[in-house]
């Protein structure tokens, strides 16, 4: 199955570029993801958020301090 100009895909530029237009069916595509890279990403993620929250936690406690004192 090629896809065509009907469906907004301009197949000449694509033909210029050497990139294929034809669409396998019944095929199954690998990821592109690469879980070896992305776990560790994600754990750093969270530990930043984590520790966002943290300070966030802190400067309200300081501040809910700040306003039993002064009442």
């Amino acid at each position: 199955m090629t896809i065509g100009a009907s469906y907004g895909y301009d197949a000449f530029s694509v033909a210029q570029s050497g990139i294929s237009t034809n669409v396998q069916q019944a095929t199954l595509e690998t990821s592109n993801v690469d879980l070896t890279t992305q776990i560790p990403q994600q754990i750093v993620a969270q530990n930043g958020v984590e520790a966002n929250v943290k300070s966030i936690q802190t400067v309200d406690s300081m501040l809910q301090t700040l306003l039993d004192i002064k009442a």
